[in-house]
């Protein structure tokens, strides 16, 4: 593992001119430490693509915001739930067979 650290730390200091490449290799040798770092890095980097894949397909929705009293929303939504409210009850006929 050490050798994999030499070689990761030689690869930054010959690129020092690109300053991305060196904060990219230095978080990635930082992250693979150990084994078991290199696999949560890898979960969290393949969790985060998911979770943005889920976003954008509207599976997952942004915190609800709380609007302002009586708007346009929540007068739409007592008129709804009042012509629920106003709906006959099914005639439901329960026989025991």
């Amino acid at each position: 593992m050490n050798e994999r650290t030499s070689i990761t730390a030689k690869t930054s200091e010959a690129k020092r001119g690109d300053a991305s490449s060196r904060i990219r290799k230095s978080d990635f040798s930082q992250s693979t430490s150990s084994p078991i770092d290199h696999i949560l890095h890898l979960q969290k980097t393949i969790g985060n693509q998911s979770v943005l894949g889920l976003f954008q397909s509207g599976v997952i929705q942004a915190k609800l915001e709380i609007g302002q009293p009586n708007d346009i929303y929540e007068q739409e939504a007592d008129r709804v739930a009042d012509q629920v409210m106003r709906m006959p009850e099914p005639d439901v006929n329960l026989k025991p067979t």
